[in-house]
């Protein structure tokens, strides 16, 4: 039920549901029940968080929900794995769903501070801070996906995400509107993380590590949400727009700079890469 095998794992600290999301996967696989049900369910719990948000009420409860989603979220991937039938429908599902939620959920915050001061200045916050979130959380994407490849893990994801191909098993025309709609929210960050990896690591650079997985794993959507949850338990929600709009693009950027570097030290590559 896991994405890469165990000897090749690492601590990913986006995915502290995993446990609790395999004992609900195991709970679920003789059940009716399937992944992109709890794609769904996810959904509406997310949302729920938004309109909470908004409302500015039940906040910790807000946070409390953001943190079954990311159960939920770990839940679905590791049934389809439980179960030996990946989708490349409930993949592209997944991704659109969790854009959904994180703009349900800044869209609730930027509504409550507006309603709160009146200051239109936060639907603008809020709007950078989901285009950084995404970004981030696409970087962690990125080499996850890459990670996997290298070391033959699951391979339901594919790096740029080129073609809707699908198994036999997806419905094709569902499958092409998710990939239209994956490409639209996800398509020019899938590209660009691309090219900043050739120029920061060009072929013949450092293999991907654990370690490096590790801290990468920072900016993954379960870490994301924490945060959010976080603040919303301490009652100050919009702290989460400024967090992602400052410091968590920081982080990423360092993390770049660091695989240049460690690029530039491997003794079989080429020194100009930075």
């Amino acid at each position: 039920m896991d994405k890469v095998s165990v000897e090749n794992a690492f601590l990913d600290v986006s995915d502290y549901a995993r446990p609790a999301a395999r004992w609900l996967a195991r709970r679920l696989a003789p059940t009716p029940v399937t992944p992109i049900h709890l794609t769904l369910a996810y959904t509406v719990v997310g949302c729920a968080a938004g309109i909470l948000f908004a409302l500015h009420r039940w906040l910790p409860f807000a946070g409390g929900l953001l943190l079954l989603k990311s159960l939920l979220d770990a839940a679905d991937g590791s049934l389809a794995r439980a179960r030996r039938h990946p989708s490349r429908v409930g993949r592209f599902l997944d991704s659109v769903c969790d854009f959904v939620v994180m703009a349900a959920v800044f869209g609730g915050i930027a509504f409550s501070a507006w309603s709160q001061t009146g200051q239109t200045f936060y639907w603008g916050l809020a709007a950078a801070a989901l285009l950084c979130a995404t970004l981030q959380g696409s970087v962690y994407s990125y080499y996850y996906v890459r990670y996997r490849e290298e070391t033959r893990g699951d391979q339901t994801s594919r790096v740029g995400e080129s073609a809707p191909e699908g198994y036999t098993w997806d419905h094709p025309t569902l499958l092409r509107c998710l990939y239209a709609l994956y490409r639209l929210i996800y398509g020019w960050q899938d590209a660009l993380m691309i090219r900043i990896d050739h120029w920061a690591a060009p072929a013949g650079g450092v293999r991907l590590r654990p370690a490096f997985l590790t801290t990468v794993s920072v900016l993954g959507l379960g870490t994301q949400l924490a945060v959010i949850a976080l603040c919303a338990v301490i009652g100050q929600p919009t702290w989460a727009l400024w967090l992602f709009n400052t410091v968590f693009n920081f982080y990423w950027l360092a993390l770049i700079a660091v695989r240049c570097l460690s690029g530039r030290l491997a003794p079989t590559h080429n020194s100009g890469a930075c």
